[in-house]
């Protein structure tokens, strides 16, 4: 796949495997800006079975003066698996712990942004003391997977053959139950993409893990500097949920961007950028 649409011209743009057991690689896009800032370089996760596509604009936008690491997890079909592995929130944190050693991101030397459940490994890494960014910055983190009960038997039961039959239906329902189709079509576009392209099995496996995972418990353990974008208008991501966790996390910040759509937009970035320099969060 071709990614330069997803950064500004001159960004030298890297793709490659990196190997994070002895079982599992990852893909990993490394975008280099044609003139490095003081900046911290960014590894970024983002969120459950999602696709780069819907990040081009947030990503061309941090181009322009972040060095990023963009890291698809071991849940989405880019992921190569000698033999199917184990899929939980834990090992994807390890992932991501595993990964910032590899390619030599220091402690309190990087951001590691995350989206959704990206973000929730991230939080939980941290809280685990598996890794330790300047700054987390995270969009719209789940503190549980709130997965409806018929779907968990639906997905318990039907085999990969039959995900066709049943895709019209979960769009459906997605639409109906998370989707504020009045302020946010661009969201149920973005994820019926999802469903589209999803690798199912994969999929499956890591809903029946998520369904039993919470963060509540871990919240305390957090004491890194956060910064969480989050939107009250983004039903598939608990808003009120996120307001308490950033109450609780002495030294967090929340912007409400409103919609899941601007939380993946230029806005998101330039406030970012802001927060950085507001508080001198530069390279060391």
């Amino acid at each position: 796949m071709n990614y330069s649409d997803y950064s500004i011209q001159g960004t030298k743009i890297q793709t490659s495997y990196i190997k994070v057991s002895s079982c599992v690689q990852l893909l990993k896009i490394h975008f280099t800006p044609k003139k490095l800032t003081n900046y911290p370089p960014v590894i970024f996760i983002p969120g459950w079975g999602s696709f780069i596509q819907g990040w081009k604009t947030v990503l061309r936008e941090m181009s322009k003066d972040f060095e990023i690491y963009y890291l698809e997890t071991r849940e989405k079909s880019s992921a190569i698996h000698k033999k199917e592995q184990e899929i939980t929130i834990e090992n994807i944190g390890d992932d991501i712990a595993r990964v910032t050693a590899l390619i030599n991101l220091k402690d309190d030397g990087f951001i590691a942004l995350g989206s959704s459940m990206g973000a929730t490994a991230i939080l939980d890494a941290m809280a685990e003391e598996k890794f330790s960014p300047s700054l987390a910055v995270l969009i719209g983190p789940n503190i549980e997977f709130n997965i409806p009960r018929f779907l968990i038997i639906i997905l318990s039961i039907i085999p990969v053959q039959f995900y066709k039959v049943i895709r019209p239906f979960a769009k459906w329902y997605m639409k109906k139950k998370y989707i504020d189709m009045d302020s946010d079509s661009k969201q149920y576009d973005k994820y019926s993409y999802v469903l589209d392209n999803v690798h199912f099995d994969r999929t499956r496996r890591s809903a029946l893990s998520f369904k039993k995972y919470s963060f509540e418990t871990k919240i305390e353990q957090i004491k890194k500097r956060i910064l969480v974008f989050s939107g009250d208008k983004d039903i598939l991501h608990n808003y009120e949920r996120t307001v308490d966790m950033v109450r609780r996390i002495k030294g967090s910040k929340l912007i409400n961007l409103k919609t899941n759509d601007k939380t993946h937009s230029e806005e998101m970035v330039r406030k970012m950028r802001d927060y950085l320099d507001q508080n001198n969060l530069f390279k060391q």
